[in-house]
């Protein structure tokens, strides 16, 4: 048979995961300490399972607890979008556009699409997302998001999978760097520097193993924290021009061209059903526009190619 497991015992489970302990849940919710100790039992003895130890009067999260906590907060927030978009049809008949951006997207260009598509369709929300380029297509493969600007391409029958710009690749290092002065660097420059290698890039960054060998990195950083990484340390990384001039916007950072014919491009993935959706159309123009923008801000009209 069937568990039939209540959203309230999930809600409580989940403040007594993060709290620690029934009586914080109780607090944290508004309910007595019984009332949480009660759900959580009620909750184990549904599943068959302990979802925490007991020892010393106290609870430790047991290996089933962690499982379902990660289920829990993805429930829960599901069901808080879900709330959030019907109180959007309530209100205008429209629910949001949910759209994904790759990590490199999502400093400034990822959300100036945001603002500039929902400025131009009042009415209209959007919800924005962060992930990896894989986690997104999953995402838009699984209706979870409408559209996606991912950085490769797969084959998937049920997807349509658009170029919608490249980048050159570009040397991100900080404007008191004596690398700084010049035009153009080259691989060679590189080594005395500390070079720091960009995780969640989503792409394979050197087509030249060769060169690939040359780079010495003893740091690795996810993208959001890239530019503080390079600021404090004065390395130098090597990144997308899109990436590169949205991360020198507060102008302690600089991007220089590299002697490099690496070019990296996005992508813009959504299923079939949505393929006459106005909404594909416009977040493409929108898109090439918010590159056009980068490119003439940052002085780096060469460094993009809008398909």
């Amino acid at each position: 048979m069937r568990a039939e497991i209540s959203v309230r015992d999930m809600e409580i489970f989940h403040a007594i995961a993060t709290t620690g302990s029934t009586r914080q849940a109780g607090v944290q919710l508004g309910i007595t300490q019984s009332a949480a100790s009660h759900a959580l039992a009620r909750l184990e003895d549904t599943l068959g399972i302990r979802l925490f130890t007991r020892e010393n009067q106290r609870l430790q999260i047991a290996p089933a607890g962690r499982y379902m906590l990660d289920e829990a907060v993805q429930l829960l927030d599901r069901l808080k979008r879900i709330e959030e978009e019907m109180a959007l049809f309530q209100e205008s008949g429209l629910a949001s556009l949910r759209i994904g951006c790759a990590p490199g997207l999502g400093h400034r260009f990822g959300p100036r699409l945001a603002q500039q598509y929902v400025a131009s369709h009042p009415g209209t929300g959007m919800a924005l997302d962060i992930a990896a380029s894989g986690r997104l297509i999953s995402e838009v493969d699984g209706g979870r998001l409408d559209l996606a600007l991912v950085s490769y391409q797969i084959h998937e029958p049920g997807l349509i999978i658009t170029p919608v710009f490249a980048a050159k690749m570009m040397a991100l290092l900080c404007r008191r760097n004596r690398l700084a002065a010049r035009k153009r660097l080259h691989y060679g420059d590189l080594a005395d520097q500390r070079y720091i290698k960009p995780i969640q890039s989503d792409h394979l960054i050197y087509a030249n193993t060769s060169h690939d060998r040359q780079l010495d990195y003893s740091l690795r950083v996810s993208m959001s924290a890239l530019g503080e990484v390079i600021r404090l340390s004065n390395g130098v990384s090597l990144l997308n021009a899109l990436t590169a001039a949205d991360l020198c916007v507060h102008g302690d950072l600089v991007a220089r061209p590299f002697d490099s014919a690496q070019w990296f491009t996005f992508y813009l993935v959504h299923q079939h059903a949505m393929k006459d959706n106005r909404a594909v159309a416009d977040v493409l123009a929108i898109a090439k526009d918010c590159v056009r923008q980068t490119a003439e801000e940052a002085g780096l009209a060469g460094a993009f190619v809008i398909h």
